[in-house]
């Protein structure tokens, strides 16, 4: 997960997300987050319908981009809700509505919504499937639920090419930062498995695809992971990664000779049926 999400959003034994809102380097994660994802991101909700009008619904919101973006399709009439638990990166904008909460807790209302999004949140929920299903239920019949989660199963696949000592650096750096991520709640392997968490919650039309890119050393798929091992390098070091380690890490990332694959990105889409 790694970089996991773009939100902040922690559940008090509902599972903690492993990142901090309020650390230093946290402006750059979400930052570097937008950056790699919401092309993305964008156009899958673009293809879902979004329009004048709609109310959405954005989950852990994060650096609030794709509040954003939502608020300018559903311009002049609708409006956007975002959630994070520490949503202090989120601007100011005219139809949004930041708010402050545990979505694990937090009453998401029935029948509200033309769409719900949630990226980079679920996985990090033990809680998870509770949540997908109280999303659904905020959902207007017709409505749309859009959920995007990272696969991180295939850590030493990711890398293609590096500086001498990269690839063993980069892959005991992954494997401790997943390793801490399940620890707090995370399940890297969750995104192949909301489909069937959808249909499971009354979902039809569900569909999904993988979305994934190749990126060289000093581009935002890259310098993501030299600012998550800042972010987190006290938890590395306790979990076995050395400071050497950490540094050919940084250092490669920031290598324009070297090749790195992003985590694969699962989209999932379902629509909540007409009554």
């Amino acid at each position: 997960m790694t970089a996991a999400p773009d939100t902040d959003t922690t559940a008090n034994g509902g599972g903690r997300y492993t990142f901090n809102n309020a650390s230093p380097p946290a402006a750059q994660q979400v930052r570097l987050l937008a950056e790699i994802l919401d092309g993305h991101s964008t156009d899958v909700l673009a293809r879902s319908g979004v329009e004048s009008g709609w109310r959405c619904l954005d989950l852990g919101t994060g650096a609030g981009s794709v509040a954003r973006w939502l608020a300018d399709q559903v311009s002049p009439a609708g409006r956007v809700v975002a959630i994070d638990a520490d949503p202090r990166h989120v601007p100011t904008h005219e139809l949004i509505d930041v708010r402050t909460g545990d979505v694990t807790t937090l009453d998401l209302g029935r029948d509200k919504y033309d769409l719900v999004h949630a990226r980079l949140l679920l996985m990090h929920l033990t809680q998870r499937e509770q949540v997908l299903r109280r999303a659904v239920a905020a959902l207007k019949p017709g409505g749309v639920l859009v959920v995007s989660d990272w696969d991180c199963t295939h850590l030493d696949e990711m890398l293609l090419r590096g500086p001498a000592g990269l690839a063993e650096a980069f892959v005991a750096f992954q494997k401790a930062l997943v390793g801490l991520a399940e620890d707090n709640g995370a399940v890297p392997s969750w995104a192949y498995r909301v489909p069937v968490a959808m249909r499971d919650a009354g979902l039809v039309d569900v569909e999904a695809e993988v979305h994934n890119r190749l990126w060289s050393g000093g581009e935002a798929g890259c310098l993501l992971h030299a600012s998550n091992s800042r972010q987190m390098e006290p938890a590395l070091l306790a979990r076995g990664v050395s400071v050497e380690q950490l540094e050919t890490l940084r250092d490669g990332m920031d290598d324009p000779d070297t090749l790195a694959w992003s985590y694969p990105m699962v989209t999932s889409v379902g629509r909540r049926a007409e009554d």
